[in-house]
């Protein structure tokens, strides 16, 4: 009588579970918002698929009414699991480094706090989980530190530590705190500790306590209790986060992205019940809606801020290899490979990608999942990563000849090797969020050392006495143009995503590649702006801005952002920028009267005009962070900004106005002067430049109207 009950309550869970599934959310059905917290601990052992052979002692001692044998036999199971999965670490499987720097961990330890942010040493009192400074400590950021401590040294004190720690936020915040509550609620600012549904915080916890606890069950000095308090409140979360996670994929947001990984993560670790199969089916689903609606055809998150987007792309990439299997997965196997493809597109040649939009971005590696690869068949990307011999991608420029615009990056390089010469341009909408004023800027890299880069903010808060935060999203800041004092903003036309292809113009020829696109300062000011760029032969870059418009002069800024490691010396109006390394990219003014000035870290207030087309010298109001500064800076993901040389062309110009530049990287060794001969001549009223290729020239005829490539035989 007793087993049928049980299987009935089992069946009955999993019926429910799946009827909210099928709805398509994982909202709890009838008036019951608490129905994810389970009662007591024989209630939660009675969750578990009771009816494998490897939990019959948990089953009997069940039956038996004895919930601490129960306990004891699960744990004795849970202890010896196979975790073989991409989402969870093998801790078991994993080289151990017994002389590890466990510096960061002994702070910790000691109460020297951090959470990305702000740093905090804990009183004597304890750990406020309320009102702490550390407003993404919810989130448990340092667990991976502690986690490599444990395992490399398998010393204990920093086992208990974790377990402590996480038993510590489950006593301040019980589950019933989590009835009723939206994952939309919960932030405070970036002084005080956000409460932990907010949505920041709950998928980033259910990502890094299941790595916790696969290293835990290791070490006896965390007892089966306590494990099962923690499993208990993981499989709580879970089920609280399936009735939240629709919204936040249905907006297509990052947040989507983290919750349906978190919840993947939890389900591995939780893979004895029922329920995960549900939940893990109703994931595949989330997944396969994410991939369809939050990527553009191309391949790129239509967020379009590059550290965010690659972040998104390879959680989705690492999702879809777990799932594989599904249906909904497999059916998307050539969505998944252009995702892979545009990654691999925008990488620079020395491994990195360009910070278009916000953060600091990281590195090809960190954004592509290998194993998806192998699967996908993609060997070329491999070589990309590894270098060596094997079959390289089958494009340079990039979107493909044969391809839609959507996203609105573009790539162009010489080739595949690490000196290869490469620029990548924004020319796409803003971006659904984290936006910045960099419609058509764009980052150069050449002999393995990044030239002009488009400027990324620091992280968002500290309070560190030596910080210096700054977002950086102000156009003047970017590798743009400045009209009379303003600098790009939203804009009439401009739009956040497209539901359409891009008209860019995007040409690849034999020698040369094209593009050209515009941006309208319309309604502040009645200007059109084109930039136009040709590379040429795989060697160096022709850029044109050419203003039109209804004024008969004003005041022009052409902005050009370095790397900060770049020394950059003016030789009459051309710009010679040295890499470490003595790689040299010049910018060779050709046409306009406008003149040089470098700026390097410039403290004093700029006015911008971003985003809504109002002047302000005030961005961000909230935690007391406003912009605080002028063009010269970037940020590397840090609390503080670097200082980093900007050249900027001003001057005043009759409209309409072209401004030539030509942009030639020189390999370490070659004199600044050795540029190619490039010629100038008005013919039937267009503006002919020749230049220069190994095998001949090529000619680009201009007007203010239009432009176009014409390959000139030897």
């Amino acid at each position: 009588m007793a087993a049928d009950c049980l299987r009935f309550e089992v069946l009955a869970f999993v019926l429910m579970a799946a009827f909210m599934l099928a709805a398509g959310r994982g909202e709890a059905q009838g008036d019951d918002p608490g129905w994810f917290v389970v009662r007591d601990r024989e209630a939660f052992l009675r969750l578990l698929d009771l009816d494998r052979a490897e939990l019959a002692a948990v089953k009997q001692a069940l039956d038996n009414g004895d919930v601490a044998a129960a306990g004891a036999a699960y744990m004795e199971h849970f202890r010896a699991l196979e975790l073989d999965d991409a989402l969870i670490t093998d801790w078991r499987q994993k080289g151990r480094n017994p002389e590890m720097d466990t510096a960061r961990a002994d702070g910790l330890l000691a109460g020297d706090f951090w959470d990305g942010y702000s740093v905090w040493q804990v009183p004597e009192t304890g750990f406020d989980w309320y009102g702490s400074p550390l407003s993404c400590c919810t989130r448990f950021p340092v667990l991976s530190v502690l986690c490599n401590a444990a395992h490399h040294t398998r010393d204990p004190k920093y086992a208990r530590f974790i377990a402590d720690h996480i038993l510590g936020y489950m006593a301040a915040y019980p589950i019933e705190d989590f009835v009723g509550r939206s994952t939309d609620d919960g932030w405070t600012s970036h002084t005080v500790t956000a409460r932990p549904w907010y949505w920041c915080m709950i998928p980033e916890r259910l990502r890094r306590v299941p790595q916790a606890v696969a290293l835990l069950r290791d070490f006896p000095e965390v007892s089966d209790d306590e494990l099962l308090a923690i499993l208990q409140r993981l499989y709580e979360e879970t089920g609280y986060l399936t009735g939240e996670v629709g919204r936040w994929i249905d907006r297509r947001h990052n947040g989507g992205a983290a919750m349906i990984n978190g919840l993947a993560t939890a389900c591995v670790l939780l893979q004895d019940f029922p329920a995960t199969r549900a939940w893990l089916d109703y994931d595949a689903q989330l997944v396969a809606q994410y991939l369809d609606e939050a990527f553009y055809p191309d391949g790129m998150c239509v967020e379009l801020t590059v550290a965010y987007s690659a972040s998104v792309s390879v959680m989705q990439q690492q999702l879809a290899y777990m799932l594989r299997a599904q249906e909904p997965i497999r059916a998307r196997r050539a969505r998944l490979a252009r995702m892979v493809e545009a990654m691999v597109a925008l990488s620079e040649p020395n491994g990195g990608l360009p910070s278009f939009g916000d953060l600091y971005s990281n590195d090809l590696r960190h954004s592509v999942h290998r194993p998806l690869v192998q699967w996908l068949e993609m060997p070329w990307v491999e070589t990309v990563l590894d270098g060596g011999d094997g079959p390289e991608p089958p494009f340079l420029a990039w979107p493909r000849p044969d391809a839609e615009q959507w996203c609105g990056y573009y790539t162009m390089r010489s080739d595949w090797s690490p000196d290869a010469r490469y620029m990548a341009i924004d020319g796409g909408p803003w971006g659904t969020t984290h936006q910045h004023g960099d419609r058509l800027s764009f980052v150069v890299t050449a002999y393995g050392q990044r030239f002009i880069i488009d400027p990324s903010g620091t992280r968002y808060a500290s309070n560190r006495p030596e910080a210096f935060i700054g977002g950086q999203p102000s156009g003047f800041l970017h590798n743009t143009i400045t009209v009379d004092g303003v600098d790009e903003f939203h804009s009439e036309g401009t739009v956040a995503e497209t539901t359409q292809p891009l008209s860019n113009r995007w040409e690849q020829g034999e020698g040369h590649v094209l593009f050209a696109a515009d941006y309208s300062f319309r309604p502040v000011k009645p200007v059109r702006w084109e930039r136009r760029v040709v590379f040429v032969d795989g060697s160096y870059w022709l850029l044109q801005d050419v203003l039109t418009g209804d004024l008969d002069a004003a005041e022009i800024e052409q902005n050009f952002q370095f790397e900060a490691e770049i020394e950059v010396a003016l030789q009459g109006t051309t710009a010679v920028a040295t890499a470490p390394g003595g790689a040299r990219l010049v910018l060779l003014p050709l046409e306009g009267a406008l003149q040089p000035a470098v700026t390097i870290g410039d403290r004093e207030p700029h006015t911008t005009y971003w985003p809504g087309g109002t002047p302000t010298t005030v961005l961000r109001s909230s935690d007391g962070y406003d912009q605080q500064h002028g063009r010269g800076w970037t940020g590397r993901g840090t609390d503080t900004l670097l200082p980093a040389p900007a050249v900027t062309w001003s001057g005043r110009a009759e409209l309409p106005a072209t401004l030539t530049t030509a942009i030639v990287p020189l390999a370490a060794g070659r004199a600044p002067d050795d540029l190619p001969k490039i010629t100038r001549e008005q013919r039937d009223g267009q503006i002919i430049w020749t230049l220069p290729t190994s095998a001949g020239a090529l000619e680009l005829h201009t007007d203010p109207e239009g432009c176009s490539v014409v390959e000139v035989a030897p």
